[in-house]
């Protein structure tokens, strides 16, 4: 029997988490790299964010999800380059990982349309740092600028806040 082809996937969310969970077969040796152990569950972030859920009940293991396939690892790592002509993945701490097949899965980060000074009025809700720090503006008053305590307490007002999604990034 020949060699199992080695792929390599980059990013542990939705897209590399699929396509590692299709590639369950002896036929192939799968390399799983993100930066973080866990995989989000982004659509719930909001609620990370209000306060609803906390961060562990959207966040999975990576290594737990893909403890059952045999033929796949998980690396924790950050990709430095990619090296095409000699089929290796470098990551940061300067691993090199070789594979015949690699499939990039990166993921996102929020875009403000070339108008970055949005950033401070408008947070990014891409990842748990985002939501608990969204969390934190809600939930302590005292940051809540040129407020009074009635005031914010629903007395000179309803003291209600809304979040909305932006347009896809």
């Amino acid at each position: 029997m020949s060699e199992r082809c080695k792929v390599v996937i980059v990013g542990g969310g939705f897209g590399g988490l699929s396509a590692a969970q299709k590639l369950n077969s002896d036929l192939v040796e799968v390399t799983l790299i993100d930066r973080r152990n866990y995989h989000l569950f982004q659509p719930l972030l909001y609620q990370v964010a209000t306060g609803s859920l906390s961060p562990g009940e959207i966040a999975s293991p990576l290594r737990s999800v893909l403890s059952r396939q045999k033929n796949t690892r998980v690396w924790l790592g950050t990709v430095a380059d990619v090296d095409p002509a000699s089929k290796r993945v470098i990551l940061a701490d300067g691993t090199n990982l070789p594979y015949d097949s690699m499939i990039v899965a990166a993921g996102s980060e929020t875009s403000y349309f070339g108008q970055n000074e949005w950033q401070e009025w408008a947070p990014g809700l891409k990842s748990i740092e985002e939501a608990t720090t969204i969390r934190h503006k809600i939930l302590m008053p005292s940051k809540w600028p040129n407020e009074s305590p009635t005031r914010r307490n629903g007395a000179h007002g309803s003291g209600s806040l809304s979040l909305a999604p932006g347009p896809p990034a």
